[in-house]
């Protein structure tokens, strides 16, 4: 597997963590406490209906 293709560690319950967001795209321009609440919520939904669809 290249290093490229690694998969960072990530905590339970999320699929691409705020700090890769940042690393990824750079800082936004608003409120980032805002947009990383956000962020938060919408990944963790996400997580679960994936979790959802590998359980069924």
């Amino acid at each position: 597997m290249s290093e490229d293709a690694k998969v960072p560690n990530t905590l339970p319950g999320t699929c691409l963590p705020w700090e890769q967001v940042i690393k990824d795209y750079g800082s936004p321009a608003g409120d980032e406490s805002l947009i990383k609440d956000q962020w938060e919520q919408l990944d963790a939904f996400a997580y679960l209906y994936l979790w959802w669809w590998v359980q069924r």
